[in-house]
């Protein structure tokens, strides 16, 4: 090999090489600093004897009468959950039967807070099922916080009639949560 072939060979050995620990060095290096004062670590806690999807029996309903579910969300099991969570409660229903489907939320010595009534003002999804979304809730890691839930589904006497006999629905509950970010 000539003199000439070795110097370029070497140029672009030596070209590749710079190139490649700047990728390098750019790809695993920051200097952005994060602007949150208190950087723990979080953790969530979890029990596995409770449940975030509930599936309620609504097969044996009949007109004019009405069922409730009471249902809880808590942030502490054996210890309290380390970060403030936000959490939603999103029922799914087929809505075949005509049935009136109400969420409150249960406080005490005071009167239910009503929070969703789950019609056909909700959309659907894919699968044609209703989603009925609650608004947020928030639980703060400070304080244990236990939040009480009455769903009540009621079948009115007005559909009586014998079209409504052999109509089959559901009304699964999922409760979501996710760790607040921001104020």
């Amino acid at each position: 090999m000539n003199t000439r072939v070795k110097i370029l060979l070497g140029l672009i050995i030596l070209s590749v090489l710079i190139m490649a620990s700047g990728i390098t060095y750019s790809a695993f290096h920051t200097t952005k600093k994060i602007d949150v004062v208190d950087q723990k670590i979080a953790k969530f806690v979890f029990d596995t004897q409770k449940l975030d999807n509930i599936q309620l029996e609504i097969n044996n309903i009949l007109p004019n009468e009405e069922k409730e579910f009471l249902f809880s969300v808590s942030n502490t099991s054996s210890t309290t959950s380390n970060i403030t969570i936000e959490y939603q409660v999103r029922l799914y229903t087929y809505h075949f039967i005509p049935l009136d489907i109400k969420l409150y939320r249960v406080i005490e010595d005071e009167d239910d807070e009503l929070l969703m009534t789950c019609d056909e003002t909700y959309s659907r999804d894919s699968s044609n099922r209703l989603v009925c979304n609650s608004s947020v809730q928030e639980m703060d890691y400070s304080t244990e916080t236990t939040d009480n839930y009455r769903l009540v589904v009621k079948f009115e006497e007005g559909y009586n009639d014998y079209r409504y006999s052999e109509l089959v629905d559901f009304i699964d509950l999922e409760i979501s949560s996710w760790q607040k970010t921001g104020e």
